[in-house]
């Protein structure tokens, strides 16, 4: 899916026009929160070995490699556990997935390696269902805390982490740019540059 003012990939919605945009088009305003209304209907569940092709379909999308650093540690998102959100049409009943969390457990701590929402269906609750779904994974293995790392740009990501009760408590100046080899254009054109990691205890 391309962005309505460039050739770019879209990774968000409006959520006033509805048009698709790139990081570097979309804008960060202040706006009234909506009253939720009915919502589209989203399935979350646990990834199965099926769902591999779309989970990869999902990291290159979103993140154009399949290996994410994080936390110092490098995960294969093909080999780690997830969730998926799949929209409640025909594609959910050939298991497409069009959200994904995906996770590792690391001693005491569940680690987000990445969660992500296709465009189309961001605004309807999914990212949230999706870290619901990690908390219980988490209680049920009688773990501490939830781990996350994002990108000082990301400002999506930073306000769905801190309003679902997580915290920052480290910020690595740098880090980014670092791995990507430069500064490369993010959200509202923020340069992607420091790896903030938030934290939610249980």
């Amino acid at each position: 899916m391309k962005c309505a003012l460039c050739e770019e990939k879209a990774q968000y919605r409006c959520a006033r026009t509805g048009k698709y945009v790139c990081p570097e088009h979309a804008r960060f305003e202040v706006v009234a929160r909506r009253e939720r209304g009915r919502e589209e209907s989203l399935l979350i569940r646990a990834a199965t070995a099926r769902d591999l092709p779309r989970i990869e379909e999902l990291a290159l999308y979103f993140g154009d490699e399949t290996e994410v650093d994080c936390f110092d540690r490098t995960y294969d998102m093909l080999q780690l556990p997830a969730y998926v959100a799949c929209a409640d049409n025909e594609k959910s009943l050939l298991g497409e997935a069009v959200g994904l969390l995906s996770y590792a457990i690391e001693g005491e701590e569940l680690v987000i390696v990445m969660l992500n929402v296709l465009p189309e269906y961001q605004g309807h609750g999914a990212g949230r269902s999706l870290l619901q779904a990690a908390i219980e994974e988490a209680r049920r293995h009688g773990l501490s805390r939830i781990l996350v790392a994002t990108s000082n740009d990301d400002l999506p990501a930073l306000y769905l982490y801190q309003s679902c009760g997580f915290t920052i408590f480290e910020v690595v100046p740098g880090r980014i740019a670092e791995h990507h080899g430069e500064e490369i254009a993010g959200f509202g054109g923020i340069g992607v540059r420091d790896e903030i990691s938030l934290r939610r205890r249980l």
